[in-house]
């Protein structure tokens, strides 16, 4: 991988509403924030594997289907590029780990209320234009 941070997010949609995910009080600076699942894609692993291992080690959800939406580059200290993916298609039954204290569905209207730790705004546009990209 090059000196790029590769990070993958999943639109887990359901019933027209996305699942978002609360950061535990303990956690750093993004201790009480939302984002939604996903995470760092690791060295020499797949995009969609990645995404995979995320989402079920955050939620217990096994996740398929999974469809690129967008992808946001972010510089800051260092370069962080967002893949932005879709599915309605999973299984399992949802129990968030230690990471994650509490989880809500919420509609694409609601979605850009939400309390967001600065480094998962990047899912923003994806939700703003979601009808265009999927």
């Amino acid at each position: 991988m090059s000196d790029k941070i590769l990070v993958a997010k999943v639109l887990l949609e359901q019933d027209g509403k996305f699942l978002v995910v609360r950061k535990t009080e303990n956690y750093d600076w993004k201790a009480g924030k939302w984002e939604v699942p996903g995470g760092k894609v690791e060295e020499n692993e797949d995009l969609f594997e990645a995404a995979k291992r995320e989402v079920e080690e955050e939620t217990a959800l096994k996740i398929k289907n999974l469809e690129r939406v967008v992808k946001v580059e972010i510089q800051k200290d260092e370069c962080v590029r967002g893949e932005i993916l879709h599915t309605s298609s999973f299984s399992g039954s949802l129990q968030l780990s230690d990471e994650h204290q509490e989880y809500r569905w919420v509609r694409a209207e609601e979605f850009r209320k939400m309390d967001w730790h600065r480094d998962a705004g990047y899912t923003l546009p994806a939700m703003a234009y979601l009808d265009e990209y999927i």
